[in-house]
């Protein structure tokens, strides 16, 4: 496993900058790469589509809906028998009814989003992610001793968003096992220090 330093840029220009800033500090063309990154939810990772079955902050909201939903339908009934009482006797089963579907509806629909919230990255894992934003992750292998500063300073200069430190597989200029839903790994106050050899 190789030691890999990114960053993430909003334009193309300034991630072909930060890649510039590598061949000056002295990488070779096999150790930095870049590739576009998707919009999150829209990498095809799940088999139902999507990049997982729930995110982090929507992992309760399946119970919260349900819950919600039975509240609803039972007051929708309810609210559907006074309804019928007070209107049209040929009408009666299907106002009741309605009034259950619709409570239902909107009870489900305040559950699940009562169930919802924004992820907390230090719970997210690949099968509950909590994705990064999208645009373009410009990535360094930092083989070499003293070249993992150098790769921290030169996205810094170019102002890249989201620098992260990863273990990963680096074959000829790409990470090739980057997963979108693995939580990135924020550098800390020790970006001074340096790994040694991947």
């Amino acid at each position: 496993m190789a030691t890999i330093i990114a960053g993430r840029f909003e334009t193309q220009a300034r991630a072909d900058e930060a890649q510039a800033a590598f061949a000056l500090a002295g990488f070779e063309r096999s150790e930095y790469g870049s590739f576009y990154l998707g919009p999150p939810g829209q990498h095809a990772r799940h088999p139902l589509g999507g990049d997982a079955h729930h995110d982090e902050g929507t992992k309760h909201s399946g119970a919260t809906a349900a819950a919600g939903g039975a509240l609803g339908g039972a007051a929708g009934l309810a609210v559907g028998g006074l309804a019928a009482a007070a209107g049209e006797p040929n009408l009666a089963p299907a106002t009741i009814v309605a009034g259950a579907g619709v409570g239902a509806y909107v009870g489900s629909l305040a559950g699940a989003l009562k169930g919802s919230r924004a992820g907390n990255p230090e719970r997210a894992r690949p099968g509950e992610p909590v994705e990064r934003p999208a645009g373009i992750m410009v990535a360094v292998c930092v083989e070499r001793p003293g070249m993992r500063q150098r790769a921290i300073e030169a996205l810094r200069q170019r102002e890249a968003r989201d620098i992260e430190e990863a273990q990963g597989d680096w074959r000829d200029g790409r990470w090739v096992d980057f997963d979108p839903r693995v939580p990135r790994r924020p550098l800390g106050a020790d970006a001074e220090a340096d790994p040694g050899p991947c």
